[in-house]
Formats: structure tokens, C-alpha cells, sequence
């Protein structure tokens, strides 16, 4: 079996931390979800070791990258890991990013358009200014860690109800990375929601595939995306809400290998 590895790449910041399978071809790069790690991509790495170079990276304030201070605008995100991906030594890839993954995903193809062979999105929050807005409210602060420990319940019922069903071993990897990212996901959730998503997406000139867990928040919102980019290729996923790289992952990888391919055949 190809072996996934841990690993840390310097940035200005401090260090990012990333999993890496080896392969051959265009390297595959994966961007997760608020409050997870790049741990909820090991499934998804395992089906597709040794199929071409894969780097999951840990966004900073979570996972075992570096904490950023203050309140990060979507563009510092970009730019670390642009920074990251150089030090890496990494030309040209294939993007998948997951819910707060898409956001920084689609910066980072919009700033290197010549180096973005593919931007693949599942969770994509398309929504206009005024969406965002109310949709932000919704969103509730990291719980703050009080002296009775009040603060594990109410974190491990938010976490509890992002899954479609009781999964221990899903729902501990979650917790851990929600209180390992307090900071961090109010950092990141910030900068998505002040973010102009639409307007960045529209400019994207990369092969664009959008998919969503039919029961995902914004599984309503692929038809409008297959409107607005009637080349993109759009797809619905298993009931996974948030975790379809983990509950779904056969049907992930075979849809990103072929997308994949086909770009590359082109």
C-alpha cells in the first residue's frame, strides 16, 4: 500500500503542515473544511495513492499549521499557501476544495490562471452579498472555553449535527479539530463570509467542476452555478451533508479521476 506522510513547509507566517502520497503526473491538491484538518482527506488519499502527486495542507488555525493573528482576509490565506505550493515546488495542479476549502481554492486559480489545470468545489456557498450576510448570522462563534467546561457540550452538539447520522469515529475527529481551531474557525469563517465569492468565481478561466452531498447546505444552489457556467461540469453526491470525502468517498474519487483525465486528454 502507498504510504501517506506527514510533512511541514516554511512560509513567511510560520509552518503549514501537510499529508502527501506520492505518484506520477499533475499533482492533486485538497483544501478542507471549517473546523476539520486534512485528515478528513485520508480516505479519499488512500483510493487514490499512487495515481498522481497529492498534498492535502492543513489551513493555518487548524489542524497542525501555524496560527495567523488577527482577523486574515481570504487573500492572506491565498497567499500562504501560494507561497506553500512554491516551496513545495509545485508548478501546475488540480484543485479540489471543500466548503471553506472552495473559497480559498477559487482565489488561488483566479491568481495563477496558468498554472490551475482544474477547480473542483463541493459545498460551494454561490450566494449574493445580501445571502451571505444573513447566511454569516447563522453561523455562531466558537464556543469559548469556560471554567465548567460548558463549552465541550455545546461544541460537540454543533458537531454532532453536521453528520446524517451518529458516526463515533467522524464525529471525534471533528470535535478535536473544533477545539483545536477556536480561533481559527472564527478566523476563517470571517474571512469567507467579507469575501466576494460570486464575483471570484466568475473569474476563474480553469476546466470548473461543482458538486454538493445532496443534502449539503448549498445543494440547492448547483443549478444556479450550471446557469451561470453552463461549460461546468456539476454533480450530486450521496447524504453526507458536509462529509463527503469520508461517507462518500468511492463516488468523490471517481468523479475527480475522471474529470481529471478528461481535462488532461483535452
Amino acid at each position: 500500500m502507498k504510504k501517506i506522510k506527514k510533512a511541514y513547509v516554511d512560509v513567511g507566517n510560520g509552518q503549514i503542515h501537510y499529508l502527501h502520497s506520492k505518484g506520477q503526473g499533475i499533482p492533486l491538491l485538497l483544501f478542507h473544511r471549517t473546523p476539520a484538518s486534512s485528515v478528513i482527506f485520508k480516505k479519499m488519499m488512500k483510493r487514490m495513492a499512487g495515481s498522481r502527486p497529492i498534498y492535502a495542507l492543513d489551513t493555518p488555525g487548524f489542524g497542525a499549521s501555524f496560527n495567523p493573528g488577527g482577523m486574515p482576509d481570504i487573500k492572506d490565506y491565498r497567499d500562504w499557501f501560494c507561497e506553500a505550493i512554491d516551496n513545495l515546488g509545485i508548478s501546475s495542479f488540480h484543485i479540489y476544495g471543500h466548503h471553506t476549502g472552495t473559497h480559498i481554492a477559487t482565489e488561488i486559480a483566479v491568481h495563477w490562471k496558468n498554472r490551475v489545470k482544474s477547480l473542483m468545489l463541493n459545498g460551494v456557498a454561490y450566494l449574493s452579498e445580501n445571502e451571505r450576510v444573513e447566511f454569516g448570522k447563522k453561523i455562531l462563534p466558537a464556543a469559548t472555553p469556560d471554567e465548567e467546561g460548558k463549552y465541550l457540550m455545546e461544541t460537540w452538539n454543533i458537531i454532532k449535527g453536521l453528520f446524517p447520522s451518529f458516526d463515533r469515529d467522524l464525529v471525534h475527529l471533528e470535535f478535536i479539530g473544533a477545539l483545536r481551531a477556536i480561533d481559527g474557525r472564527n478566523q476563517a469563517f470571517h474571512a469567507i463570509w467579507e469575501q466576494e465569492f460570486k464575483k471570484v468565481l466568475g473569474e476563474i478561466e480553469c476546466p470548473f467542476f461543482a458538486m454538493s452531498a445532496a443534502n449539503d447546505f448549498f445543494a440547492v444552489l448547483l443549478e444556479q452555478i450550471k446557469k451561470d457556467f453552463p461549460s461546468a461540469r456539476t454533480a450530486l453526491l450521496g447524504n453526507a451533508i458536509v462529509a463527503s470525502p469520508e461517507l462518500d468517498t468511492n463516488n468523490t474519487v471517481r468523479l475527480l479521476n475522471e474529470f481529471m483525465t478528461e481535462v488532461e486528454s483535452a
